[in-house]
């Protein structure tokens, strides 16, 4: 599958497409690609991003359901193949806007975190992260 890009600007497309090879693959799908984090927030922490550029949750629509399950699969495919004996420690979901750090969705894939600091980012309670499944 062709990657559908926003513009040459977007560091996530640019990971997609191939063109940005500072970042290692760690899985690939027709519709994700899965990498570790540039900025871990964890000893294991992961992004899989879609293939075509979404600005962010807000933006999903209906259609997107397939896109969703297979970055929910992927992930935890990931996770079963890497991190088997600890699997339920990790959390998958996505930064509420405008809380997200790049404008491409992305959904995080994140261990135990390291700081306390970092559990207002990755907190459901606090608003600003949304756990996959809420995201519909």
């Amino acid at each position: 599958m062709s990657v559908q890009r926003g513009d040459n600007s977007c560091v996530f497309c640019n990971i997609a497409n191939g063109t940005d090879n500072s970042n290692t693959i760690r899985m690939e799908r027709e519709l994700v690609v899965l990498f570790d984090d540039k900025y871990p927030k964890s000893s294991y922490h992961y992004q899989c991003i879609s293939k075509k550029h979404i600005r962010n949750i807000s933006h999903l629509t209906k259609l997107d359901l397939p896109l969703l399950e297979e970055m929910k699969s992927c992930a935890v495919e990931f996770l079963l193949e890497n991190h088997k004996s600890d699997i339920s420690h990790f959390r998958l979901g996505f930064h509420r806007p405008p809380f997200n750090s790049v404008s491409h969705l992305h959904l995080h894939v994140i261990g135990p975190l390291r700081y306390s600091v970092h559990e207002i980012m990755f907190n459901p309670r606090m608003g600003i992260f949304v756990p996959m499944r809420e995201v519909r």
